[in-house]
């Protein structure tokens, strides 16, 4: 059996991962009006290269609930595009850092106390 690796736990060269908050609903990719979607479509800032859904879910020690997403190419347009349709959610985002979760409201959770979860 494989285990998945944690998204962003491992660098990749070209890729970068975010986490963002869940809105309640836990409705990241299941359709149009998903999270995914509603963050990806604010803003065309990105010139090339793609993003995806990781397909992870990762709760904090206090029960919220983020949502793995990478992207390639453009990592800085892509980049700013998620924190700005994340921003404009009033969604919180984090990245993974040294086993750590570093939040864009300046919290920070160990992986170790986070549960993962692939679907």
């Amino acid at each position: 059996m494989n285990k998945r690796l944690i998204p962003g736990e491992t660098i990749i060269e070209g890729r970068e991962v975010k986490y963002i908050s869940d809105n309640g609903n836990d409705n990241f990719t299941n359709n149009k009006n998903g999270l995914f979607d509603l963050i990806t479509s604010q803003f065309e800032i990105a010139k090339h290269g793609g993003i995806i859904s990781e397909n992870c879910r990762l709760t904090l020690p206090i029960g919220e609930l983020f949502h793995a997403l990478s992207y390639k190419g453009d990592i800085e347009g892509w980049r700013k595009e998620i924190t700005l349709g994340a921003k404009k959610l009033n969604l919180i985002t984090g990245k993974i850092i040294d086993g750590n979760i570093e939040l864009s409201d300046g919290r920070q959770f160990s992986l170790f106390a986070c549960e993962i979860e692939f679907y």
